[in-house]
């Protein structure tokens, strides 16, 4: 296997989004390797396009890849994304708090609602409006363009200011690393995402997703779970209990006839 990609980091003070900066590169015949940043973001956007509010305070960066897999491999990149950052974060938290950070399939990482005894001033903020499960750390896009490959990832880091966060990140209740006892700088949190990234892409290139099952399995949020997915228009097309995710990155789910039902796309709504 060949040596782990090395990056090229470029640092812009403000963008619309680091993805329309990775795939402007990718227009231009960029080599694989570059990762964009920046410190925020005027038009961020997710997973289908959903908006992400990105002011000071959060790691947005995205990455210019060219793997050469089969398409119907590629998918399971965002999974391989996903355990990048929460390899990451193993590292930079204290412990105890790295062995909350879990895996949302596909393409999110969380952190259990309540992880941590609140003090009394933040007991209101530590339980999220609607009784949410999680609470979401990161948020990873995935998009083919110009032969290769847009990965974005948003890691929310420090808390922007009182007025800016009900809207920072997407829909869900987020959470950030100083929370979590991270006391380092977003600098720290791109170089760590980084170091872990390189050596798993390679490894999936090389391999496949199927040797990285068992470490997304150990740290998957979904497991045991009644959920229902949805497609892109928010139209049920299965529900069921999450048993496993697959090696072909696949969300299985045992529905209530016993049948176990692979999913290769959609969005997990718990019931």
């Amino acid at each position: 296997m060949s040596e782990p990609l090395a990056f090229r980091v470029r640092v812009l003070d403000e963008t619309t989004s680091t993805n329309d900066e990775v795939k402007r590169a990718l227009e231009a015949g960029e080599p694989e390797g570059l990762a964009i940043r920046a410190l925020q973001q005027t038009g961020g956007y997710g997973r289908q396009g959903r908006a992400w509010a990105s002011p000071e305070g959060g790691l947005y960066m995205s990455l210019l890849l060219r793997p050469r897999v089969d398409a119907a491999v590629l998918p399971t990149l965002s999974l391989v994304t996903g355990l990048a950052v929460r390899r990451a974060a193993a590292v930079l938290l204290p412990v105890d708090a790295g062995e909350t950070v879990l895996v949302k399939w596909p393409n999110d990482l969380v952190v259990p609602a309540v992880c941590r005894p609140p003090e009394p001033a933040d007991a209101a903020a530590a339980q999220p409006a609607g009784g949410a499960a999680f609470r979401k750390l990161c948020g990873i896009s995935l998009e083919a363009h110009a032969g290769g490959v847009c990965v974005g990832i948003g890691v929310n880091v420090v808390p922007p200011a009182a007025s800016d966060d009900a809207r920072v990140g997407g829909k869900n209740v987020p959470i950030y690393l100083s929370e979590l006892g991270f006391q380092g700088s977003i600098d720290d949190v791109a170089d760590a995402v980084l170091q872990a990234y390189a050596p798993l892409y390679r490894a999936w290139l090389s391999e496949g997703f199927a040797p990285l099952v068992e470490e997304y399995a150990a740290h998957a949020s979904l497991t045991g779970r009644s959920v229902r997915m949805v497609n892109r228009s928010g139209e049920p097309v299965a529900q069921g209990v999450v048993a496993s995710v697959d090696e072909f990155g696949r969300l299985v789910l045992c529905a209530l006839d016993g049948v176990l039902v692979p999913v290769a796309s959609g969005e997990a709504h718990l019931v």
